[in-house]
C-alpha cells in the first residue's frame, strides 16, 4: 500500500485463500462435539455469472469436473439462480472432505481462468441435531474469511448464537472480525 492509498482511505483487498476452506472438516467435528451441530453435507458457491463465451467454457469445465467426480448415487450438483442475478453451484455429498473438495475446484476454476472478481461467497449448512435450527458458515471470497449466520423467521437471524458459534471454533477456522461484514445471505439455496 502506497503513501496515497493511505491518504484517500483506500486499503489493497486480502487476497483469498481457498485452502482455509479444508478447515471445514475439522471444524465439523468441533461443531459437533461442541455445538450440537452436525453437517448436512450439503454447501453452494455463489458468483456473479459473466456474459461470454469464455465465461460459459469454464462454468461448462467445473459442472463437467464435478459431474466426473460424483459417483455415489446420493450425491448431486445443481446450479439455480437467485433473484439479484447471482449464480449458486450447489453440492451435495455423503462425506464433508469430499464435498469441501469440490466446493474448493469450483472456486479455484473460476479464480484460475480469471473471474475471481466474480465470486462472492461459499457457503456450508450445517443443523442443530435436537431443533432442525438450521445454521451456516459463509466463507468470504473477497476478504478469505468466514463468519456464521443463523437464520430466523421472518428474516431475522440469531446474532447471540453467531457470536457463540464464533467463540466455539476459535482459532480453528479465519473469522471474519468485522461484524459488519457478517451480512444474511437471505434465501440459501440449500
Amino acid at each position: 500500500m502506497g503513501l496515497f492509498d493511505v491518504l484517500t482511505g483506500r486499503t489493497k483487498p486480502v487476497k483469498a485463500n481457498l485452502d482455509r476452506l479444508f478447515a471445514i472438516p475439522g471444524v465439523a467435528v468441533t461443531l459437533e462435539l461442541s455445538a450440537n451441530l452436525k453437517s448436512v453435507n450439503k454447501a453452494a458457491v455463489c458468483y456473479k455469472p459473466a456474459s461470454g463465451s469464455a465465461f460459459e467454457n469454464t462454468r461448462s469445465e467445473f459442472l463437467e469436473v464435478l459431474k466426473t467426480m460424483v459417483k455415489d448415487p446420493d450425491s448431486q450438483i445443481t446450479v439455480s439462480k437467485d433473484e439479484y442475478g447471482y449464480e449458486w453451484i450447489v453440492v451435495k455429498d455423503d462425506d464433508i472432505e469430499s464435498l469441501t473438495t469440490k466446493i474448493h475446484l469450483v472456486n479455484k476454476t473460476l479464480e484460475d481462468h480469471g473471474f475471481s472478481p466474480s465470486l462472492l461467497l461459499s457457503a456450508f449448512k450445517f443443523q442443530e441435531t435436537s431443533s432442525a435450527q438450521d445454521v451456516y458458515w459463509i466463507y468470504l471470497y473477497k476478504k478469505g474469511t468466514f463468519y456464521p449466520f443463523v437464520p430466523l423467521i421472518n428474516q431475522r437471524r440469531d446474532n447471540e448464537r453467531e457470536l457463540a458459534l464464533k467463540a466455539i471454533v476459535g482459532s480453528d477456522l479465519p473469522v471474519e472480525p468485522d461484524l459488519e461484514s457478517w451480512m444474511p445471505p437471505w434465501g440459501l439455496p440449500l
